[in-house]
């Protein structure tokens, strides 16, 4: 029986080489993305959080690289992490307003990645392509 609240350590405005404010090492090919994300869930693993939300600037592209990441994590042994322990990855965006603000949108951790391009159009929104850094 669960007896109450829960704590988790979790940070959610992380950004990634596809953000367009960007300063790090780029990562634009699939191999350079597959290691970035795979580091990137190390480190989360290293710093013990349990949820991240991804919030680049107008764009959802690399949230499928470090959801894989997440799910197909290995322990020190090569063992899959069990579901249980795994990184939430929330897929989410930093929106520029017009007046002039930011503001995070953090969609369920189980919003499905073919609807992404759907959410940025709905936005109104013109993400970098795919290809780009």
């Amino acid at each position: 029986m669960d007896k109450g609240a829960h704590f988790y350590r979790c940070d959610f405005q992380v950004h990634t080489p596809r953000d367009r404010q960007w300063q790090g090492e780029e990562a634009v090919s699939e191999t350079e993305r597959q290691k970035y994300a795979e580091e990137f869930i190390r480190y989360c693993r290293h710093e013990q959080l349990h949820a991240v939300a991804i919030t680049d600037h107008h764009d959802m592209g690399f949230i499928p690289y470090i959801r894989n990441a997440a799910q197909t994590e290995v322990d020190d042994n090569n063992d899959p992490i069990p579901e249980k322990n795994r990184i939430f990855v929330f897929p989410s965006m930093e929106l520029t307003l017009g007046i002039p603000c930011q503001a995070l949108l953090i969609f369920d951790a189980t919003f499905p990645d073919d609807m992404f391009k759907l959410s940025t159009t709905c936005l109104a929104l013109n993400p970098s392509k795919s290809t780009e850094a």
